[in-house]
């Protein structure tokens, strides 16, 4: 065994060759190292970063102890840590009351933390959020705190937590501050989004007014990213989003889809965009040290034409707990969390790349209407009040002068799935009915006379997180199963159809 070497049981690290040698052909880091450069423009706070043609004499570096990939075709794993240091905002900046006053906190900690899990040979990109409230142990210190805290001891130290605490070995490692975060945003044009809702957030400092295509620039892209306390307006009411930090990181992950879409539009094997981008982060970015300016020259000819929505994003499961002081914290949920870990520690093989589509609406997004013209008294109250049991948002209960023979469920342009959502309540069979008049986010339930009754539909079993299969072969891990967990929090929407952002 290599005497650099450790064995922990799940997984092996061994630790990078010494500078100026190299354990990989340089064609091999161009790839792996020009693909950790693109993930990077994209994600944001606490997971962005400049890439491309750095210059040795202008880039942060850190000294670092890293884990080594042993072989040119092996995945790499790059932890991107998000710095919430305030050290370069002032209080002219846009958006700084945000960020300063005598709350503000002082030095810095892991805003966010995300690893990047890159398949040089399959261009693969895998993006797991960790959440900042995580309690573990800190690595050099005899005491569990949040794995956030770390980042405030060293950046030697917030790596070796997470490698000691999720068992992930970490080859490369990339912070960003809230100054560069903004930097960059602007310097790719802002980031294009949807919103289906009015949204605020008073901590962020984020204000997006109106419904529809936005465009966020530097300081609401980074109030966006940063939201932790999030509202959004159903067209009745102001709802809070309860996920916290949890949500954010769901958010984040959206945005980084939406980042990197936008930059590919710029030219990513155009050397005067890469140098913009790279002038942008100087200063606000710090990037380990083994990392040459030859890993990141090739970045925009390999990975000009990389499909956004192939990007593959995953949750690492928690479960609520309260400390001995009364702090709220997160722990490893130990066995929801297996699959997914064991897909960034390597020991399971991945399961296929499938594209992003719009995910199923959940009730918490639906505001319900309720309309009777079943002609029985009482029907439309009675139907609102278990709806919301059931989750959905409360709408307008409104009586109708006539009756109607068969119940309707309208639903606005393209969002049939929400009339879907609430039709399996009602029986007998809603008809659905699309209206382009209906607010988004919204439906309209008329009750007919043949409504017999509410009630929530059954649950059926969920299926097995991985279908069976032919045992594998000896040595030959097994396939990562599919994480059961949903993204949680509120997230923007998807355009209408015919509706495009640019």
């Amino acid at each position: 065994m290599n005497p650099d070497s450790e064995d922990t049981g799940e997984y092996r690290v061994i630790r990078r060759t010494p500078k100026g040698s190299s354990g990989w052909s340089t064609p091999k880091r161009l790839a792996a190292a020009g693909l950790a450069g693109l993930l990077c423009i994209g994600v944001v706070l606490g997971a962005g970063a400049a890439w491309g043609l750095w210059s040795f004499s202008k880039i942060q570096r850190v000294d670092l102890n890293l884990a080594e990939v042993t072989s040119p075709t092996e995945p790499m794993n790059v932890l991107i840590v998000g710095s919430d240091s305030r050290a370069d905002i002032e209080e002219g900046d846009p958006g700084a009351g945000g960020m300063l006053g005598k709350d503000a906190p002082t030095g810095q900690r892991a805003d966010s933390l995300l690893i990047a899990r890159i398949n040089p040979g399959s261009d693969r990109i895998d993006l797991l959020s960790v959440p900042r409230d995580l309690w573990v142990p800190i690595s050099g210190k005899d005491s569990k705190q949040r794995i956030n805290s770390a980042y405030a001891q060293s950046a030697q130290a917030v790596v070796d937590t997470v490698q000691d605490s999720l068992g992930v070995p970490i080859n490369h490692f990339v912070e960003v501050d809230f100054s560069g975060f903004q930097s960059l945003v602007e310097a790719i044009g802002g980031v294009p989004m949807y919103f289906d809702h009015p949204v605020r957030d008073g901590n962020s400092g984020l204000e997006i007014g109106v419904k529809g295509c936005h465009v966020l620039d530097g300081q609401n892209g980074l109030a966006f990213a940063r939201s932790r306390h999030l509202e959004w307006n159903n067209g009745v009411k102001w709802v809070s989003d309860p996920t916290g930090d949890l949500g954010r990181m769901t958010r984040q992950q959206l945005l980084t889809r939406a980042a990197l879409a936008k930059a590919q539009t710029l030219g990513l094997n155009n050397v005067g965009t890469v140098k913009s981008l790279v002038d942008a982060g100087l200063g606000s970015v710090k990037l380990d040290d083994s990392l040459g300016t030859g890993d990141l020259v090739g970045l925009g000819k390999r990975f000009s034409s990389f499909d956004p929505e192939r990007l593959q994003t995953h949750s690492l499961p928690v479960v609520p707990f309260r400390t001995d002081g009364g702090a709220a914290v997160v722990l490893i949920d130990d066995a929801a969390a297996q699959p997914v870990l064991d897909l960034f520690r390597g020991t399971a093989v991945p399961a296929a790349v499938t594209t992003t589509t719009a995910p199923p609406p959940s009730a918490d997004e639906v505001t319900v209407t309720v309309v009777n013209a079943s002609g029985r008294e009482g029907q439309a109250r009675r139907v609102s009040f278990v709806l919301v049991t059931g989750g959905f948002i409360e709408g307008a209960v409104e009586p109708s002068d006539k009756t109607v023979p068969h119940t309707v469920i309208a639903y606005p342009k393209g969002q049939q799935r929400m009339a879907e959502l609430v039709a399996p309540w009602l029986s007998a069979a809603p008809e659905l009915k699309e209206d382009k008049k209906l607010a988004s986010g919204s439906v309209r339930v008329t009750l007919g006379t043949d409504f017999l009754r509410v009630s929530e539909p059954e649950k059926t079993a969920a299926p097995p997180a991985v279908a069976s299969a032919a045992p594998a072969a000896a040595g030959t891990p097994a396939p990562a199963a599919t994480p059961t967990t949903t993204e949680p929090g509120w997230k923007p929407g998807v355009p209408p159809e015919g509706t495009s952002c640019p």
